[in-house]
């Protein structure tokens, strides 16, 4: 975010004008529905098609949810859809969306350019980004697409908001292309005592893949693990053999309850809930959700370079015979990334509904507890991600309260 939002909005604002191709200059924002011919005709053929498709399948409703929560969740039905992606990948995922749908939604809110329509602001720009993430589901965007478009038909600078939106979905999918998440690994995995033992493990260079509010993966590096083999070390390995001898129905229910769905789809949908309980408005309710998920994606992208700097075993690779409630994810278990990514998202949605502040607290340490719970993390993995994560949480929500948010 600061890296990326405190120059691009001015930026885009700049692009407003000329497409991304370079070819027509379209209109300034306000004016665009009156000059359609300086939209770029890539745009206006865009807009014809979503609109024509919008008109042979009329809607419900000619009132639509707020388009942030339509376009968030569209990102986890995606995200989420066998195959599935990675847990740092969805969230990879709904950030840029998210940060797209905001950037959108705050140029078209510009009270000098006029205030544009929002659902297709946030239809050209998320469904640009979503394209680019899934292009096998481009039928299912178009659908969405439409359905958004529809809500706007007729009113003045819908064609302008459109082409407004794809320009920041491009500008996004750009930074998509460029953030290092098709990194391939050439390395090869240590081995050792206390060392992972797996095959083809998930994501390791999601590490190096490129920050929204931190400098880098490894700005804030949490301690080392425990030394193999010490006092504290074998305290949390004895802990798990404890806790698996004891399981309680609670303590089951709780791991399912954070493990069935992806974390990053969890916390969003805790925001999506509260926005529409609350009638957000959309430039609130973008806000809000960009800066969750640019928590959660720097969290993950921390808590991998953790993981694959020290790849520490698993507790059933320590452990033999244990009987674990859930599968053991395949990647080194030193940090936890529920701990992690939880304690930075309950930070930003405590800034957001101060009065909830404990109550997101409490999720994060539950979420945290339930991968001992399940046999599959070490305390010392949970604490440490959580630690660390709040510190995360606490960089993001410094910066939504400074003058570049």
């Amino acid at each position: 975010m600061r890296r990326f939002m405190k120059l691009s909005l001015p930026f885009l604002l700049s692009l407003a004008f000329v497409s991304c191709s370079r070819e027509n200059p379209m209109t300034p924002l306000a004016s665009a529905s009156s000059s359609a011919s300086n939209i770029s005709a890539a745009d206006k053929a865009g807009f014809d098609r979503a609109m024509s498709r919008a008109a042979a399948s009329p809607l419900a409703s000619s009132a639509g949810p707020n388009a942030v929560v339509v376009w968030n969740r569209l990102a986890k039905e995606l995200g989420t859809t066998a195959p599935a992606l990675p847990p740092p990948a969805l969230a990879r995922a709904y950030a840029l969306v998210q940060v797209a749908v905001y950037e959108a939604v705050s140029v078209g809110n510009d009270g000098a350019r006029g205030h544009l329509p929002q659902h297709a602001l946030a239809a050209g720009a998320a469904s640009k980004v979503l394209a680019y993430l899934f292009p096998g589901r481009t039928d299912r965007i178009d659908e969405v697409t439409a359905q958004e478009l529809a809500l706007d038909q007729g009113q003045n600078g819908a064609l302008g908001a459109w082409a407004a939106g794809s320009v920041v979905g491009r500008s996004m999918v750009a930074r998509g292309r460029s953030d290092g998440s098709t990194t391939a690994y050439t390395g090869t995995p240590p081995s050792g005592d206390g060392i992972w033992t797996g095959t083809n493990p998930v994501l390791p260079m999601c590490g190096t893949w490129k920050t929204w509010v931190l400098q880098s993966g490894s700005e804030i590096e949490p301690n080392p693990p425990y030394a193999y083999g010490s006092a504290a070390d074998l305290a949390d390995v004895q802990e798990v053999v404890d806790v698996a001898a004891a399981r309680t129905p609670d303590q089951i229910a709780i791991v399912l309850k954070w493990a069935d769905v992806s974390p990053p789809a969890i916390w969003n949908e805790l925001l999506n809930q509260r926005i529409i309980a609350q009638d957000m408005d959309v430039v609130a309710s973008a806000r809000a959700s960009a800066y969750l998920n640019m928590a959660m994606a720097d969290a993950f992208i921390e808590c991998w370079a953790c993981k694959y700097k020290y790849w520490t075993a698993r507790p059933f690779q320590r452990i033999p015979g244990l009987v674990t409630v859930i599968p053991t994810p395949n990647f080194p278990t030193y940090t936890s990334g529920h701990s992690t990514i939880s304690a930075a998202a309950a930070a930003v949605l405590g800034e957001v509904f101060p009065a909830e502040r404990d109550y997101f607290v409490g999720q994060a340490l539950e979420a945290a507890m339930s991968r001992l719970y399940g046999g599959i993390h070490f305390r010392h993995d949970n604490e440490e991600g959580t630690r660390v994560g709040t510190i995360i949480g606490a960089r993001v929500v410094d910066r939504m309260r400074g003058p570049s948010s």
